[in-house]
């Protein structure tokens, strides 16, 4: 790419939404193989993984997502309570031993907790991954039906041509959305196998038996793919209308050079290289969702990310477009070292109608955050939540709307606003699955437009009819507008309560000021070890890539710290080193420590389980004297934290309450 052009296209990604789009999907692929992001290995104890999955979704929610896919069939297995495939192998260690829960179900359940949708992935062909390797169940199609496997090498797929295994694989997907009330069902890229040098697909004997009047194979290829997703498609929406259905494709679908209606692009086409038309079933309208994985960036000459999403804009219109991240990829050359490199491509989305949103692969790199590329993400694009994309071709009817809007002003001057929703429904599309709870301070009206007009939102609970929440966010003497509204599982939105004002009095709020940008805390998952006094830093389960460029947050060095107030200290010495206030806390705190001489500085905060949630100073040199680092903790879980800084010879822990 051009000087001139990357020039111009910064310029369109920094004059382009500065502010936060009210909807937008925020999603992150969970891959189970290999347990590339959970759980983190075969064998862990039924509870050690479900801590390791409420760990992440916690993670997920902080850094402001809204939706996950978790993969659930890998190889013709399941993870999940199947009748029809084994257990998967990356769970226990043995194909066909059970967990002793029903993960699927488990991860629902705690994705309902969060508001995150969850969308069951499945790999359609594939059954052995390596069968030089494989140790497979007895109820393994490969050991029940090997006569509709096919062979690429060590790889064994199903054979697409085959009509039972399109029976078969839709079989499987309406057993999943018959007994589990997932989001959706996403296919990824995987349907022909990526070609393999000197590696040939013997398809013959099925292409003559089942050719349906093609004679060329490569179309016939094609069709088999989109005769399984018409299939899929079609019964799902026969069955639960309001599940969603889409597939994640490689992210060239044809070069301009195969094709003129092709992309501006030199690499890999799915379209001719694993038989996948993806333009074809957007066109056609078979899937709700289109995730292209567009894991370049922008700067690459091969396949730019820009021309890319340029490209699948101009294409796709009718069913939301949503475009695959490759994160993994951060800090692999110089391009993905770039600190903006991930928040410029969700801005560059933005400039485009047609896309919808994100997907991020995959949580394991969230979670390692190389190069601080989350921290960046969520200063820079992911400050407020966002609603998912509502699909109005599926439906656009909405729930009613919430009753008995109150709103009270509390003894500590904070403010309590209460609702009812005293519906008894049977109808998906009529059932609330959360409420949005509106503000604005001075003015009279609310702009329901606008994601800076989203105070919180509360998920409704089964069998529960009334609702409440305490804004503890407001300043004295201030009037504050309240109005709520109702979302279906689609997310279409009921009409919004009538306003209720108040305004509060001259009373000091307890907490900080609401800031104007919330910054999220860095989040490096650790072992479980518990921080206590005098304990050396918890090893890392996972290191983060490039720990040369770290970016700390702002540090204001003070020669005359004032007295702190309210600490409550769990120090190894004496407190003078390291302080915490306010303490208790609910929303911002300042940590403050003395340095005695020069020392290379970390400052870490830990949640009870070890998980580091906040690494606010990391091997940076500083000279002798008094520091304050602001850490926000809004979208922290209330419970016992520790700041734990490492300075030369001094070794502090520093206990921090947050109340909300």
């Amino acid at each position: 790419m051009s000087f001139l052009k990357y020039t111009f296209l910064l310029l369109l990604i920094s004059c382009s939404l500065f502010a936060q789009p009210k909807r937008e999907f925020r999603g992150v692929w969970i891959a189970n193989v290999g347990n590339v992001d959970w759980p983190s290995q075969k064998g862990l104890s039924a509870q050690q993984q479900q801590q390791e999955l409420r760990d992440l979704l916690d993670l997920i929610q902080l850094r402001g997502l809204n939706a996950v896919f978790f993969q659930i069939r890998n190889a013709c297995d399941a993870v999940y309570e199947s009748k029809l495939e084994p257990w998967s192998e990356w769970l226990t260690g043995q194909q066909g031993q059970s967990p002793g829960y029903d993960p699927l179900a488990f991860a629902i359940q705690e994705c309902r907790k969060r508001n995150l949708e969850i969308h069951a992935w499945i790999n359609p062909y594939r059954a052995v991954t390596d069968i030089r390797r494989a140790s497979l169940a007895p109820n393994h199609i490969a050991k029940t039906h090997p006569d509709v496997l096919l062979s690429y090498g060590s790889l064994r797929i199903l054979d697409p041509g085959r009509p039972e295994v399109r029976n078969f694989v839709t079989r499987v997907v309406m057993d999943i959305i018959r007994r589990y009330d997932v989001d959706g069902i996403h296919f990824d890229d995987y349907f022909y196998p990526y070609p393999v040098p000197k590696v040939s697909l013997n398809d013959e004997a099925t292409f003559q038996n089942y050719s349906r009047g093609f004679t060329n194979k490569a179309d016939w290829r094609r069709d088999n793919v989109n005769l399984l997703v018409k299939t899929v498609s079609d019964s799902i929406r026969r069955v639960k209308p309001w599940i969603k259905f889409g597939v994640s494709p490689f992210g060239i679908w044809r070069n301009r050079s195969s094709s003129p209606e092709g992309s501006n692009s030199r690499g890999f086409e799915a379209f001719s290289g694993n038989f996948s038309d993806s333009r074809k079933w957007v066109q056609e309208g078979w899937v709700d969702y289109i995730a292209p994985q567009v894991y370049w960036s922008m700067g690459s000459t091969s396949a730019n990310y820009a021309q890319l999403v340029s490209w699948w804009s101009d294409n796709v219109s009718d069913p939301h477009l949503y475009i695959g991240h490759g994160v993994y990829k951060v800090n692999s050359d110089s391009y993905w070292k770039r600190p903006l490199e991930v928040p410029n491509q969700v801005r560059y989305n933005r400039s485009f109608e047609n896309v919808h949103g994100s997907i991020l692969f995959s949580a394991k790199t969230l979670r390692n955050n190389p190069n601080h590329f989350c921290d960046a993400l969520c200063q820079e694009v992911y400050q407020s939540p966002a609603l998912v994309p509502a699909m109005p071709w599926k439906t656009q009817a909405a729930p009613p709307s919430p009753k008995e809007l109150t709103a009270k002003l509390n003894d500590n001057n904070t403010v309590t606003v209460s609702w009812s929703f005293p519906y008894q429904l049977t109808s998906e599309r009529d059932k609330a699955r959360y409420f949005v709870v509106y503000r604005s301070s001075q003015q009279s009206s609310i702009d329901l437009h606008s994601a800076q007009s989203i105070r919180t939102i509360v998920v409704r609970n089964e069998g529960v009819s009334t609702f409440s929440f305490t804004d503890n966010q407001v300043k004295p003497n201030t009037n504050y507008n309240y109005k709520v509204s109702a979302f279906n599982r689609l997310h279409n939105e009921s009409q919004p309560t009538e306003v209720i004002s108040l305004t509060t009095n001259s009373k000091q709020i307890e907490g900080s000021p609401e800031p104007e940008k919330v910054i999220l805390p860095l989040a490096t998952q650790l072992r479980n070890i518990p921080i206590i006094a005098n304990a050396e830093e918890p090893m890392e389960a996972v290191v983060a890539a490039s720990e040369e460029e770290n970016e700390e947050e702002d540090i204001e060095e003070t020669k005359t710290p004032e007295k702190p107030q309210n600490t409550s200290i769990a120090s190894t010495d004496s407190d003078e080193f390291l302080q915490v206030f306010p303490n208790p806390l609910n929303q911002q705190i300042n940590i403050r420590y003395r340095l005695p001489e020069a020392a290379e500085v970390s400052l870490y905060v830990y949640d009870s389980r070890g998980t580091r949630v906040g690494a606010l100073v990391v091997n940076k040199e500083q000279e002798a004297g008094n520091y304050t680092v602001p850490f926000n903790v809004q979208f922290m879980s209330e419970g016992t934290y520790y700041a734990r800084l490492m300075a030369g010879e001094v070794q502090k822990t520093a206990k921090i309450t947050l109340k909300r």
